[in-house]
């Protein structure tokens, strides 16, 4: 599976040092657009570049990203320009949308569909799931997301400890 990522997941998970750990997904792969990577601070892109150096994630090659649709969506939905890019890749091509962004998912639930749309919570879950974290060290993540100005849904330990992905 194919995890088209943008910049506000992206800087939740990279508040706890969490990019390396959900990179790691077995089965799944991190996918970053150019504007995404454009929108991140540099010690953030720098780790992300670090990360795609080790094959832990993909740089999307721009040739990828339509031109024509990424105006029309940038202007029917009036987006951020790194989550228009990111949903312009996921109607051309069969990625999961991750966002913490509230609205973005909104669109993008409406675009592609609820069972294509993840935050970076539900990727600390399945790396609970994995067995590469611990349910504690999830919430703690999860907490430390929250602390850092991250807009998240308020959530109890017993949500990680759930085995439903």
């Amino acid at each position: 599976m194919d995890l088209i990522i943008d910049a506000s997941s992206v800087i939740n998970l990279d508040n706890t040092q969490g990019l390396e750990l959900v990179a790691g997904l077995e089965g799944r792969t991190l996918c970053l657009s150019p504007l995404v990577v454009s929108e991140c601070q540099p010690t953030c892109a720098a780790e992300l570049l670090r990360l795609q150096r080790a094959g832990l994630i993909r740089f999307v090659d721009p040739s990828e990203i339509s031109a024509e649709s990424f105006l029309e969506l940038l202007e029917a939905h009036r987006l951020g320009e790194g989550e228009t890019e990111c949903l312009t890749l996921c109607l051309s091509a069969s990625y999961v949308f991750c966002s913490d962004d509230n609205r973005a998912r909104q669109v993008a639930v409406a675009l592609i569909g609820a069972g294509r749309v993840v935050g970076s919570i539900r990727l600390l879950k399945w790396c609970v799931a994995n067995g590469r974290i611990t349910p504690e060290a999830a919430f703690t993540m999860y907490q430390k997301m929250k602390a850092a100005g991250g807009f998240l849904p308020e959530l109890m330990l017993e949500w990680f400890l759930d085995a439903d992905e």
